[in-house]
């Protein structure tokens, strides 16, 4: 059972593991679009596919400290993902009614309903079987 010291410190370390995540995707769609011209709808995808592994590493090792199968929990956080790209999905088809100089918002949206979802599921259902609690 975690105390709520652990808590606490599980949820900084989520903070900045994803935060770092999603300052790195925010800054990567930005430029795909505004720098290299890419769809706005193309580039939250792409940018969110480039770091998906550093995102799982990072949050198996340093925010949950799993010690669990490596392997169930990288299909656990793919299917998490999956989650997480139909609500890209949304916030692309509401966001494509506006015009493209407006991108930022929706990736803004993205960035802060992304890190929600993630902590709530990888809590409850990808990292839930850990060795020893942290």
């Amino acid at each position: 059972m975690l105390t709520a010291a652990n808590k606490v410190h599980r949820l900084i370390r989520f903070g900045l593991v994803g935060g770092a995540n999603t300052v790195a995707y925010f800054i990567l769609a930005n430029a795909l679009v505004y720098i290299i011209g890419v769809q706005r709808e193309l580039s939250a995808y792409f940018a969110y596919a480039l770091i998906l592994p550093f995102s799982f590493f990072g949050h198996r090792r340093f925010t949950f400290r799993s010690r669990g199968n490596a392997m169930s929990e990288w299909v656990r956080f793919c299917v998490m993902q999956g989650v997480c790209l139909s609500i890209i999905a949304g916030v692309n088809a509401i966001s494509k009614h506006y015009p493209a100089s407006l991108s930022w918002v929706a990736f803004a949206a993205i960035s802060f309903l992304i890190p929600v979802i993630n902590f709530l599921m990888m809590q409850a259902w990808v990292f839930a079987t850990r060795g020893k609690a942290s």
